[in-house]
């Protein structure tokens, strides 16, 4: 077969002349091979030093790349860690929380305002707060800080209504336990004595306790309680 002429002929003449770059050639050349660095006319001690500093460079970078590895598994973990966290946000109802933490705001408020009014209520000697709570309901008004308003008028109020839930002082009496009218001799039936099982109520027997301690202990024993 008749070869090409002009250029193109002589850079392919060229290129069969010069010796083909191969991948094994390149890797030769990319590893400092001993043989090439021979090929080369190098001293055996030059060669073993060019090899020695090779080879400190291909561990060095074998090392950076192991570490590169391993930063790439970490943030790859990361962010698989962060979307599965993303994808459980997500899934939550913020209106159910929203609404959940509401009702908790509101039970408190709720659970302030009925101790301060059943604190009032067992300062005016009430004697059944949870059965006046009861009855009471959400009719009682209360200050933005949660204190009964005008508890003047509202004590008076709710002691003309339910009298009978509150003990009265005797007249011109000093506020001592003694002055409260009872008859020592009389018994007690066992639903209005609070230590009895049909009357049981701890409300009033802490402010018995308090306020007259001598007739806890005559409640106590009418009602066999050590």
């Amino acid at each position: 077969m008749q070869k090409l002429t002009g250029p193109k002929s002589l850079n392919y003449g060229t290129a069969e002349v010069a010796e083909p770059r191969t991948k094994t050639r390149s890797r030769e050349r990319r590893y400092m091979d001993r043989k090439f660095l021979e090929g080369l006319g190098l001293e055996k001690d030059v060669i073993d030093k060019v090899l020695d500093q090779n080879g400190a460079e291909i561990t060095a970078l074998k090392t950076q790349l192991t570490t590169k590895d391993t930063e790439i598994k970490t943030l790859r973990a990361d962010l698989i860690t962060a979307n599965n966290r993303v994808g459980e946000l997500e899934k939550v109802n913020v209106e159910d929380l929203e609404r959940q933490l509401t009702e908790e705001r509101e039970g408190r408020a709720k659970d302030k305002k009925e101790f301060e009014l059943r604190a009032l209520l067992s300062k005016e000697g009430c004697t059944d707060t949870d059965y006046l709570l009861y009855k009471l309901g959400d009719g009682v008004e209360f200050d933005d800080k949660g204190k009964v308003k005008d508890p003047e008028n509202f004590m008076r109020s709710v002691k003309e209504q339910y009298a009978g839930q509150f003990q009265e002082a005797q007249a011109g009496g000093t506020g001592n336990p003694s002055n409260f009218p009872r008859n020592r001799t009389e018994i007690i039936p066992p639903e209005k004595n609070p230590y009895t099982e049909k009357g049981w109520n701890l409300t009033e027997q802490m402010r018995i306790e308090v306020n007259d301690p001598e007739k806890a202990k005559l409640l106590k024993a009418e009602a066999n309680v050590g």
